[in-house]
């Protein structure tokens, strides 16, 4: 079983293209069994300072999104890819968190690494930095991370593959490649 780590869709983050039920038709032609959807979680969506709110409609596009990767005979797993605004307006990639974790703890994005840490190893999830290296050598204190990612989205072309390598092999990191797909180029088969 193949899984693309890091999908988006046009509902939440407006930077995807394409709606969700797009977005499973594509993996599924390129080969792949399922996607998470890790859209983007960022302050700036959140509309007239409600949280809360934002987040809900956040879980409801992936409910929308396992629904009807059911009726493709896809897997589609809950993932977000937060925006932290302490940090330069880094990427962090979360798994194995909840809907209801992501309700509860609305304005993660204002958070410090450490509580994010805390909070998301308290739910038994991950914490992965996404694509430190793609536009800019942005990479978050490593000993607050579970993971790196290795730029896989084909528009920005150089994956740091092995300076991601390196960094996770002497920090005993995860190391995982998603398509950071938005239907903005060719729809890559890559994942876990």
């Amino acid at each position: 079983m193949i899984i693309d780590m890091h999908a988006h869709s046009s509902a939440i983050s407006p930077c995807c293209l394409i709606p969700c039920d797009e977005v499973l038709r594509r993996a599924k032609e390129a080969g792949l069994d399922g996607i998470v959807l890790t859209n983007h979680y960022q302050k700036s969506y959140v509309k007239g300072g409600d949280a809360t709110a934002f987040a809900r409609l956040y879980t409801e596009e992936f409910y929308k999104a396992k629904a009807f990767g059911e009726e493709l005979g896809m897997k589609v797993l809950f993932g977000a890819e937060v925006t932290l605004e302490r940090y330069g307006g880094a990427h962090l990639l979360l798994y194995g968190i909840s809907t209801d974790f992501l309700i509860a703890n609305a304005e993660i994005y204002d958070w410090s690494l450490a509580d994010i840490r805390r909070a998301v190893a308290a739910q038994g999830g991950a914490m992965i930095q996404a694509h430190p290296y793609r536009k800019t050598k942005h990479l978050l204190d490593v000993r607050l991370l579970d993971g790196v990612e290795v730029n896989c989205h084909p528009l920005y072309g150089h994956s740091f593959f092995e300076e991601m390598l390196l960094i996770a092999s002497e920090n005993h990191l995860i190391l995982t490649c998603g398509g950071d797909y938005h239907a903005d180029t060719y729809r890559p088969k890559c994942g876990m």
